[in-house]
């Protein structure tokens, strides 16, 4: 038998963040939820990382490929996240 999967995923846009704890060496804990409701249910965004202050920019942002063990999750509920789950 022969098989193959693939998989691929974008995902683009902004979300606020709370330091959530400052560690000696200056490195800040980050995390932070976005929840959008549509027409059709909601989804949810949810990071959590860590981020050198040197890494800020002057705009106070910071680009997700500059945050550390980050943890980032993309999740809904309603009929959209019901119709692609599994069978």
């Amino acid at each position: 038998g022969v098989g193959s999967a693939d998989q691929a995923n974008a995902l683009t846009g902004e979300i606020s963040v709370t330091v959530a704890e400052v560690l000696p060496n200056g490195t800040m804990v980050v995390q932070g939820q976005k929840t959008m409701t549509l027409n059709r249910g909601d989804e949810f965004i949810r990071i959590r990382g860590l981020v050198r202050p040197a890494d800020v920019d002057v705009n106070n942002r910071v680009l997700s490929t500059r945050v550390a063990d980050a943890r980032i999750g993309y999740t809904g509920r309603g009929d959209v996240a019901r119709a692609s789950r599994q069978g």
